[in-house]
C-alpha cells in the first residue's frame, strides 16, 4: 500500500509539469486525445466526463446538443455529465435559454483536481499508518525462519527496499558492502533512523568513480564510515547484528542491464559465516579517501 502510495505522489509531482503543456496544447506540441482523456480519469473523472470536459475546452460556450456531438457522449447522457462537472466546480451553466455550458478554466480546474488527489493521499497515508499500527498490536506467535531464501525476477527497488526493512531491524550493527552506492527513499529512511538510535553502520564499496561519486556523497555525508576493497565482481552483501544477511548475486555483473537474483537467510551457520567474511572484509578494506573524492566532484 505504501509503495502505490508513493508512486501515486509521484504521478502527482509529475502531472504538476504537465500542466501548462495541457493548456496551452494548441500553443505548443500537441498532446494526443487519450493522453489527455487518460490523465483527467486518472484525476477522477469518468469516461464521459473527462470526454465532456476536453469538448468544453475545445468548444468555449456550447448548448448540450453541440457538446454531445463533439464529445461523442449520448444525448440521453449529455445533462447528467454536465451536472456532474458542475457540481465538481469543473463547468458552469448560463441562466439564459437554451442554456449554455463551459468549461472551468485548465489551469484552475486541473489544479483543483490535483489538490483533491493529494488531499485523498494525506488521509491514504493517515490510514495506512493506522493499518499498520493494528497489524502490530496483533498477537503473534514468533516467526521461525529457517534455510536459505532465493528470489528471482525481482526488481532493484524490491532489493533496496527489503535491506530497508532488515537495516530498520538493526540493533547494534550493520555491515554491508556496495557496488554503486544505491539508494531508495525507505532505504534512506531506515539508515537515518539507524543512526539515531546509534546503530552502528559500516560501509565497504568496491571503488569510487565518475558514475556512483553523487550517490556515494549521501553516505558520506551521514559520516557513514566507509572503505574501498577494489575488485571488479563481488556480490552486494548486507548483514545485520549477525543475525541476518541478504546478498545480490549478478549473472552478468560487469554490465550496466542485467538479471540478478536475491538471496536472504537467518540461518544460524550462514549468517556467521557471511557476518566473519564481511567483518574481515572490512579490515583488509582500505579507508576512502576524500581528496580523491573531492577531486570527482570537479568534474
Amino acid at each position: 500500500m505504501i509503495e502505490s502510495m508513493k508512486k501515486i505522489l509521484k504521478f502527482l509531482n509529475e502531472l504538476k509539469n504537465i500542466l501548462f503543456f495541457f493548456y496551452h496544447y494548441f500553443l505548443k506540441r500537441r498532446m494526443e486525445k487519450v493522453e489527455i482523456l487518460h490523465i483527467l480519469q486518472s484525476l477522477g473523472l469518468s469516461d464521459y466526463e473527462s470526454k465532456v470536459y476536453f469538448s468544453l475546452v475545445l468548444l468555449g460556450p456550447a448548448k448540450a446538443s453541440e457538446i454531445s456531438k463533439q464529445a461523442e457522449v449520448p444525448r440521453a447522457k449529455i445533462y447528467e455529465v454536465l451536472e456532474s462537472l458542475i457540481e465538481k466546480q469543473l463547468a458552469e451553466v448560463s441562466q439564459e435559454r437554451p442554456k449554455l455550458f463551459k468549461a472551468i478554466g485548465p489551469e484552475i480546474a486541473v489544479k483543483a483536481m490535483v489538490s483533491k488527489r493529494e488531499e485523498e493521499l494525506k488521509v491514504l497515508k493517515q490510514k495506512a499508518k493506522d493499518l499498520m499500527k493494528e497489524f502490530h498490536a496483533l498477537p503473534r506467535e514468533k516467526e521461525l525462519v529457517e534455510g536459505i531464501w532465493e528470489q528471482n525476477g525481482e526488481k532493484a527497488i524490491d532489493v533496496l527496499n527489503k535491506l530497508a526493512e532488515m537495516i530498520k531491524r538493526a540493533k547494534n550493527y550493520a555491515i554491508f558492502i556496495t557496488r554503486d552506492f544505491s539508494t531508495s527513499p525507505i532505504l534512506k529512511e531506515s539508515i537515518k533512523d539507524c543512526l539515531k538510535r546509534n546503530v552502528r553502520l559500516k560501509l565497504i564499496c568496491m571503488g569510487l568513480n565518475k558514475e556512483n561519486f553523487y550517490r556515494a556523497k549521501w553516505y558520506i555525508d551521514q559520516k557513514i564510515p566507509i572503505r574501498v576493497f577494489e575488485t571488479k565482481v563481488h556480490p552486494r552483501i548486507l548483514v545485520v547484528d549477525g543475525k541476518e544477511v541478504a546478498m545480490r548475486l549478478d549473472k552478468n555483473p560487469l554490465a550496466k542491464r542485467f538479471e540478478f537474483k536475491s538471496i536472504w537467510s537467518s540461518d544460524p551457520s550462514f549468517v556467521s559465516m557471511m557476518d566473519n567474511y564481511l567483518k574481515n572484509l572490512w579490515k583488509m578494506a582500505k579507508p576512502i579517501n576524500l581528496k580523491n573524492f573531492n577531486s570527482l566532484t570537479e568534474f
